[in-house]
């Protein structure tokens, strides 16, 4: 063996070359263990660090309760463990010391009920170093397994749990409510160094405990995640409001009438959750709103991302964001992301005919649903991608503009649109120049802006000739930071007319400087009912312009105009054309940026 070799920084760095985390990672890195002695100890290291079922660990306990009964076994086994300079003992040892993560799903690893009881009974740490704990439990043994994971002041950090539907209903034992609350017990005592946790548990409400004792084990916590029901809103948010160094926070809660819990939500002293920068909330527009209604005003958050369920309204999108508000300090907040996820009852619903009585119409949003964010003044990022359209006006895009002059990202649901022309047409290509001249460190846009017409293209030039002839300031053209632009309808429905798209061309060439990429969205008329997300056709200015070459499969042929539009980003491509990455998931290649 080469003398480099016994360096044992190299060494472990080779190793964690040869380590990936994959099968084939992991049978070099065990082949690796058996090489030398030297290789032993790093190599076992990295086979055993993360490790993703407890049965390899099981396996390494001498004891086998199919073979030689329960009695028999377990007094085998005390004895080993019993006996430290044992060979098997301190085997074990030696490899439990090792494991620093452990991911353990009982529905996919179901444990022995008798070697459960052998390990509970006589308490038994099979983890004592562990940092990272992932359970899955959906059984009484997994819930009575938990203390044998963490030791009385291990070195824990992370903690996941998550019950599983068949504990509550087809495997439920008379007294969860109290193993439950075992459980909850068993983290707050022995994970004084906890600093991440998340709970999943939408089946029923969390158990009752007493939290002044408990959450005085938990004051390191700094991220925190419950997935719950709306029932155990006020209990989660009592805890959480103890934890003097939280900072990042997530509370969904499922779908259930809420109104019966309002009398019980605590009230909060003026300095509670005064630490928390990162701020999550998931369920209807009126449990999010109710969870914001609790806080105390004026908190100095970073970042907020409510996750809504269903269609929306207007009215739906604004309570939400007014909670908003009435929380977070408008100087300090920086990103905003507002999404909405559509079950099939709600995309059918969208696509209901006339007859059935629905107006789909109430669906369509505007600036009355984003307007009161415009009150935080210092954003970096707005994203609101709801799943339905989101049509502003020219001056909706003009009075954003001046608002968010910080923004780097501003995404208004540009993907999923559906164009009623007759009953609220799109904005017209002028409104990028609002953008490009107010938001100075804007990097990627989404927006849905008509690029399919005549009138709009005119519009946006009308705009940019107005902004070049006027008085020198803060409104200059074109905008240096802009280096990605989606927007829909667009001009893939024109049918390429050259001439249209030149001008499109020139427009763009005016506006921005620095443009790396742009995505143009195809959408469908609203009338035949079909999949929500069908209506999209995403098409690239890349595919069917830069490199559309003679023979290519693509829908149109080489033309002069093609080489024109974005004569930098052409030559940028051109120039490390070897480096493309070309993807023909639809017809004719597609660059991917």
């Amino acid at each position: 063996m080469h003398r480099a070799l016994a360096i044992s920084e190299l060494l472990t760095h080779i190793l964690g070359d040869l380590y990936n985390g994959d099968r084939d990672g992991i049978k070099d890195i065990a082949r690796a263990s058996r090489v030398c002695k030297s290789f032993r100890d790093p190599a076992l290291d990295f086979l055993w660090r993360n490790v993703d079922s407890i049965f390899p660990l099981l396996r390494l306990l001498p004891l086998d309760l199919e073979t030689h009964g329960e009695h028999h076994g377990t007094a085998q086994l005390l004895k080993t463990l019993g006996d430290l300079k044992s060979p098997d003992c301190q085997h074990y040892i030696s490899i439990s010391n090792r494991v620093r993560t452990l991911s353990f799903s009982e529905p996919r690893e179901p444990i022995p009920y008798r070697l459960m009881n052998v390990i509970v009974k006589h308490n038994l740490f099979l983890t004592p170093r562990i940092q990272v704990l992932r359970l899955c439990i959906s059984s009484e043994a997994g819930l009575r397994l938990l203390p044998a994971l963490l030791t009385p002041d291990s070195e824990v950090i992370d903690i996941s749990l998550s019950l599983d539907e068949d504990i509550y209903v087809f495997d439920r034992p008379e007294d969860l409510g109290d193993l439950i609350k075992s459980a909850y017990m068993t983290i707050f005592r022995c994970a004084p160094k906890l600093l991440q946790f998340s709970v999943v548990d939408l089946h029923e409400p969390l158990p009752l405990f007493s939290l002044p004792k408990h959450t005085a084990y938990l004051q390191n916590l700094t991220h925190v995640a419950f997935y719950i029901t709306a029932a155990s809103l006020p209990q989660v948010l009592d805890l959480t409001s103890q934890l003097h160094e939280l900072e990042d926070l997530t509370i969904q809660a499922c779908e259930q009438p809420f109104e019966e819990i309002r009398s019980r939500f605590p009230s909060f002293a003026p300095g509670t959750f005064s630490s928390l920068k990162n701020f999550t909330l998931g369920g209807s527009p009126e449990v999010i709103h109710l969870i914001c209604s609790a806080f105390p005003a004026n908190r100095n958050m970073q970042s907020v991302v409510l996750r809504m369920r269903g269609l929306c309204t207007n009215a739906d999108v604004a309570l939400v964001l007014s909670g908003l508000v009435a929380v977070a300090s408008k100087e300090s907040l920086r990103k905003i992301v507002v999404t909405s996820m559509l079950s099939h009852n709600d995309l059918a619903q969208w696509d209901a005919d006339a007859d059935s009585g629905i107006d789909t119409h109430q669906f369509m949003l505007d600036i009355h649903a984003i307007e009161p964010a415009l009150q935080f003044p210092n954003l970096d990022i707005f994203s609101a991608c709801l799943g339905i359209p989101l049509y502003l006006a020219d001056e909706d895009h003009l009075r954003i503009a001046q608002a968010w002059r910080s923004v780097q990202l501003l995404y208004l649901s540009s993907i999923v649109q559906r164009v009623v022309r007759g009953h609220r047409p799109p904005a017209s290509m002028a409104s990028l120049v609002r953008y490009a001249q107010h938001c100075r460190r804007l990097k990627a846009l989404g927006l849905c802006l008509d690029a399919s017409t005549e009138a709009s293209v005119e519009a946006c030039t009308r705009a940019i000739d107005a902004c070049s002839n006027g008085p020198e300031g803060d409104f200059y053209l074109p905008s240096p930071s802009i280096q990605m632009v989606e927007f829909g309808p667009s001009w893939v429905e024109c049918n390429f007319n050259p001439v249209h798209v030149t001008s499109l061309a020139k427009a763009f060439t005016r506006l921005f400087s620095n443009l790396a990429a742009c995505r143009a969205c195809r959408t469908e008329e609203l009338g035949v009912p079909q999949a929500a997300w069908t209506w999209m056709k995403v098409q690239t200015l890349y595919e069917y312009m830069l490199f559309a070459s003679q023979g290519s499969k693509v829908n149109t042929a080489w033309n002069s105009w093609k080489s024109k539009l974005f004569s930098k980003v052409c030559c940028f491509f051109l120039r490390f054309s070897r480096c493309r990455l070309l993807d023909h998931t639809f017809s004719g290649p597609r660059i991917t940026v």
